[in-house]
């Protein structure tokens, strides 16, 4: 029913809208009391128990979403998990336990067997006549014009013997790493000793242990550089004097003997 009270300021209210009551079917007004019973309208169930695991799996498919990274390494207890798209290059170095026919296997150069810390024989130094040339050869491995791999060989080969054959010199050399041997380096290390010697020159060599080299000279000649140039400093007054005047010190490794030909062989 509307209402029977005016509305302020003497203007006519609006009619008011029905009450829900009010706008139900013929059959619910007829009849008794009891026939005229409000039902409320069907409220949509709401189930608030479920409301948490949905608040929790939200964050689960998230989750899914996010990069394995991520994941994995999301708290202090998280162990990195293998994934296959993260394995070892199929041309990286293998383990020990790769079989020998694995085509994918890296094949180490050849070394030598590790040389004892004294040479098993003596240093001897034979000249040839033939080439008129004393049979230094650590100092005529030094001084051929070569770079490179083929500098090593000859830098790190010692030699084992030189003899004649026919009109060509033949130098025997024993080479520790089979990689420095290899056909082109042999080829220049003929063709500078050709130059050398100014005759046919033919160049055979060994792998095997070493000790008597250009390399293993040059490093012994730097050591005893060395050892002369702390000798001369600790036996200067004046270095003396300042150490016990003001409590100085020689910094290690400043003393550094000057720079000659022989030493940067």
């Amino acid at each position: 029913a509307a209402s029977a009270y005016p509305a302020p300021g003497g203007q006519a209210a609006a009619p008011a809208r029905p009450a829900p009551w009010e706008d139900m079917p013929p059959a619910a007004t007829m009849g008794s009391a009891e026939a005229a019973v409000l039902e409320a309208p069907p409220r949509a169930q709401t189930t608030p128990q479920h409301a948490a695991p949905q608040s929790r799996q939200q964050p689960a498919a998230a989750e899914d979403d996010l990069p394995p990274w991520v994941t994995e390494f999301s708290d202090d207890t998280a162990v990195a998990a293998p994934s296959p798209a993260y394995s070892a290059h199929p041309y990286a170095p293998q383990a020990a336990t790769a079989q020998p026919d694995d085509p994918h296997a890296i094949a180490m150069p050849a070394r030598a067997a590790a040389a004892p810390a004294k040479a098993p024989y003596a240093y001897a130094i034979t000249p040839v006549p033939e080439l008129n040339w004393d049979g230094n050869w650590p100092a005529v491995a030094a001084a051929l014009p070569l770079r490179g791999t083929a500098q090593q060989l000859a830098m790190q080969a010692e030699l084992v013997r030189c003899s004649l054959d026919g009109n060509a010199a033949v130098f025997a050399l024993r080479v520790p790493i089979e990689t420095w041997r290899t056909p082109g380096n042999v080829e220049k290390l003929t063709a500078a000793l050709t130059e050398r010697f100014g005759r046919a020159v033919r160049v055979d060599t060994e792998l095997g242990a070493v000790w008597y080299t250009a390399s293993a000279e040059a490093q012994a000649y730097r050591e005893a550089c060395q050892r002369a140039a702390e000798e001369t400093v600790a036996n200067d007054p004046f270095v003396n004097s300042l150490i016990r005047e003001f409590d100085a010190w020689v910094v290690p490794g400043t003393i550094v003997p000057p720079q000659t030909n022989a030493a940067a062989a």
